[in-house]
């Protein structure tokens, strides 16, 4: 992967997930993945305030899937897309 806490060998299933969850290249992932699903489209340049706000969200509400789609829903990119 290139990051160094999720490379190497991992015991069993549970050590795995648990390396993943505590990762900010994996969250961060999900987030654009949430974002490319939503939109319908890649992101561009011009949504990386939307991303950032939503990874914001994210992390303030403990992993509130909610609170990232209100993030989403009520930015620029979403409320003036084409």
């Amino acid at each position: 992967t290139g990051e160094q806490s999720l490379d190497g060998d991992v015991q069993d299933v549970r050590e795995m997930m648990e390396k993943l969850a505590k990762s900010d290249l994996v969250r961060q992932s999900f987030v654009r993945h949430v974002f490319r699903y939503w939109m319908g489209r890649n992101e561009i340049l011009s949504d990386s305030k939307t991303l950032i706000a939503m990874d914001q969200a994210y992390v303030d509400n403990e992993g509130s899937f909610n609170e990232l789609l209100v993030a989403l829903l009520t930015s620029d990119s979403f409320l003036y897309r084409k």
